[in-house]
C-alpha cells in the first residue's frame, strides 16, 4: 500500500512551488548584455525614425486608446478597442513621463519592443550563438522594428515566444519552465488574444514533437501546468472580466465581431506576376518580400523536421533554430491572413533567429562561407523588405523629389515630419476645433482617422471609432444620438475613402443615415483640403469659419 501510494503521488503533475521559480534565473552578466545591446539598437532605430510620419489608422487608435486608458476609461467596454494590455503599458508610460503625446507613445512602444530584443538576445547567448552573430541579427532585427513602429507588440511578443520555447525545449521535464511559458501565454493574451493563441498553439505543438521525438516530457502535468500558468498570466483579464461592470458584455461583442475585421490579401508569393501593384510596392521590394514569403515558412517546416530526423546532430543553435520555428508558425496566420507588408512585418521576425542560428551552427562547423552566405544573404532581403517602408526613409525621398511636400508640424510639443496633405488637414481641423468650442466630444472624423482625436486631446462622441463596415440603422441612430448628445460641432469626413478602395465599403455606403445627418444639420466650411476631405460644423456653435 506505501508503495502503491508513493507511486500516485509521483504520477500527480507537480505545480511549481514560487521558491523554485525564483531560482531559476539567467546569469545577471547576461542580463545586463542583453538589456545594454538591446537598449543600444532599440534606441538607435528610435532617435532616427521617432519624428517622422504618422498613421491617422492604427497608429492613431493605439495612441488615442493610450490616452484613454490613462484618463480612466475600459478599453473595449468604453472605446472599441483590441485587447486592453499595450494600452495600460503605454498609460503607464505616460504617467511616467508626465506626458500622453505621440511622442510618447511611441517611446512605450520601443520600450516594449527593448523586451522583444533582450529576450531573443539571452535565448540566442544560451544557445552558444557568437556575439558577433547576435549583435548582427539584433541590428536586423532593428531593422524590422522601425516598420510598423505601431505593432512592436506583436513583434515583441513573437520574439519572447521564441524564448519562451526555447527555454522549454532545453530542459521540458522541468514543469516549472511549462508553469513559466503558461504565464507569458496568459500575459501575451491579455496584450492581444491573437498572441496568446500563438503562444498557446506553439506550446502544444512543441509538446507534440516533444512525444513523437521520445524526449523526457512529463507528459501528464507538462499541459496542465502550462493551463495553470495560462491562467495566472490572464488573471487581470480575469479581474476585469469579474470586477469591471460592463466589461464582460463589450469583451463578448468583440469576440463576435474578431472575424469582421479586416478582409484577407494574396500572398505575394514569387510566382504572382502582379507584385509591383499588388501592396504599393516597388520591384525590388516585392521580389524580396516575394522570396521571404515562401523561404520563411519552408525553413520553420524544414528544421522541426530535421530536429525530429536527425536525434543525434542536435546542437543547441540547431535546437534554437526549431524552437523559433515552432515560436514562428502560428504567427504566419498573422502575416498572411491579410498578407499586406504591415501584417508580414508583424509575424515574421521570429525567421530573424532561425537564420542566426543556423548561420552559428554552419560556422562552428567550419562551413564559413556558406555561415556567412546564408545570414548574409537573408538580411540583405530582410533590409531590402524593410527600409523602403521606413517612415524616415519614405519622408527623405519625397523631400528630395519636392522640399514642398514635407511639412514639420507640432504635436504636443514635439516637431514632426509630415506630407503636407497631411499637416495641412490636421491643422485645419485644429483650427476649427478651437474655433467651434473645443469641448470634449466635440469633434467626429470618419471613416477611420482616431489619431486625430489624440491630436486635439479629446474624446470622440462614439465608443466605435471607425466606420469602415456597414452598420445597422439601429446602431447608426445611435451614433447620431452621440454627436447631438456631445453638442458635437467639427466634423471631417472623406466620403471617397474606403477600407481596400472599395467602393462598397465607403462612407455613404456603410453609414449612410450618418451621412445624411451631417450634410442635412453641418455647414461645409470653405476649408480647402486635399484629397477629399470635407470640414463640417454646426454655425452656431462657432465663431466663424475656420
Amino acid at each position: 500500500m506505501a508503495g502503491s501510494a508513493k507511486m500516485h503521488r509521483a504520477a500527480q503533475p507537480r505545480v511549481p512551488q514560487v521558491s523554485a521559480i525564483l531560482r531559476e534565473g539567467i546569469p545577471t552578466p547576461e542580463v545586463l548584455e542583453s538589456l545594454a545591446v538591446s537598449t543600444l539598437v532599440a534606441g538607435t532605430v528610435f532617435l532616427i525614425q521617432w519624428r517622422y510620419g504618422f498613421n491617422w489608422s492604427d497608429e492613431g487608435w493605439l495612441w488615442y486608446i493610450s490616452q484613454r486608458a490613462a484618463l480612466g476609461q475600459v478599453p473595449i467596454r468604453d472605446v472599441f478597442s483590441y485587447d486592453p494590455g499595450r494600452y495600460y503599458w503605454s498609460a503607464l508610460v505616460f504617467k511616467i513621463l508626465h506626458g500622453n503625446g505621440l511622442f510618447e507613445q511611441i517611446v512605450a512602444n520601443y520600450l516594449f519592443g527593448l523586451l522583444g530584443l533582450a529576450a531573443a538576445y539571452i535565448a540566442l547567448a544560451r544557445a552558444g550563438v557568437s556575439r558577433w552573430l547576435r549583435f548582427s541579427s539584433l541590428v536586423v532585427l532593428g531593422v524590422t522594428l522601425g516598420f510598423p513602429r505601431h505593432k512592436i507588440f506583436e513583434q515583441s511578443l513573437s520574439l519572447l515566444a521564441v524564448a519562451g520555447i526555447a527555454f522549454v525545449m532545453t530542459k521540458p521535464a522541468e514543469s516549472r519552465r511549462w508553469f513559466l511559458f503558461g504565464i507569458a501565454t496568459g500575459l501575451a493574451a491579455f496584450i492581444g488574444r491573437n498572441s496568446g493563441v500563438y503562444f498557446a498553439a506553439a506550446g502544444l505543438l512543441l509538446f507534440i514533437l516533444l512525444k513523437l521525438s521520445a524526449s523526457e516530457v512529463a507528459s501528464r502535468g507538462a499541459l496542465f501546468v502550462g493551463w495553470l500558468g495560462t491562467v495566472v498570466g490572464y488573471s487581470p483579464m480575469l479581474f476585469m472580466l469579474c470586477a469591471v461592470r460592463g466589461f464582460a458584455s463589450a469583451f463578448y461583442q468583440s469576440v463576435l465581431l474578431a472575424p469582421t475585421w479586416q478582409l484577407s490579401l494574396p500572398i505575394p508569393f514569387p510566382w504572382h506576376v502582379h507584385l509591383k501593384g499588388l501592396h504599393g510596392m516597388d520591384v525590388m521590394q516585392a521580389r524580396a518580400v516575394s522570396i521571404l514569403c515562401l523561404a520563411i515558412p519552408l525553413a520553420y517546416v524544414f528544421l522541426i523536421l530535421r530536429w525530429l530526423k536527425f536525434r543525434e546532430d542536435r546542437s543547441t543553435a540547431i535546437q534554437l533554430a526549431c524552437a523559433a520555428s515552432v515560436a514562428g508558425l502560428p504567427y504566419l496566420h498573422h502575416a498572411f491572413s491579410r498578407a499586406d507588408f504591415f501584417h508580414i512585418a508583424q509575424g515574421t521576425l521570429p525567421f530573424v533567429v532561425v537564420v542566426c542560428a543556423v548561420a552559428n551552427h554552419f560556422w562552428l562547423r567550419h562551413k564559413r562561407w556558406l555561415s556567412l552566405s546564408v545570414f548574409g544573404g537573408f538580411a540583405a532581403l530582410i533590409v531590402a523588405a524593410w527600409v523602403p517602408h521606413e517612415p524616415a526613409v519614405q519622408l527623405m525621398r519625397m523631400k528630395n523629389r519636392d522640399p514642398r511636400s514635407i511639412q514639420r508640424i507640432d504635436i504636443q510639443g514635439k516637431g514632426f515630419y509630415l506630407q503636407a496633405p497631411q499637416a495641412d488637414v490636421m491643422l485645419a481641423v485644429q483650427t476649427a476645433f478651437r474655433d467651434c468650442g473645443g469641448s470634449d466630444g466635440s469633434f467626429l472624423a470618419a471613416p477611420y482617422y482616431p489619431g486625430l482625436y489624440a491630436f486635439l486631446n479629446t474624446r470622440a462622441p462614439f465608443s466605435d471609432t471607425y466606420y469602415l463596415w456597414p452598420r445597422s440603422d439601429d446602431l447608426q441612430r445611435k451614433h447620431i444620438q452621440a454627436l447631438i448628445e456631445n453638442r458635437t460641432s467639427v466634423v471631417l469626413i472623406n466620403r471617397d475613402a474606403s477600407f481596400d478602395n472599395l467602393a462598397r465599403l465607403r462612407l455613404a455606403g456603410t453609414y449612410p443615415k450618418l451621412v445624411d445627418y451631417i450634410l442635412q444639420h453641418y455647414q461645409r466650411l470653405d476649408t480647402a483640403l486635399p484629397e477629399g476631405f470635407e470640414l463640417y460644423s454646426l454655425p452656431q456653435n462657432c465663431r466663424g469659419p475656420a
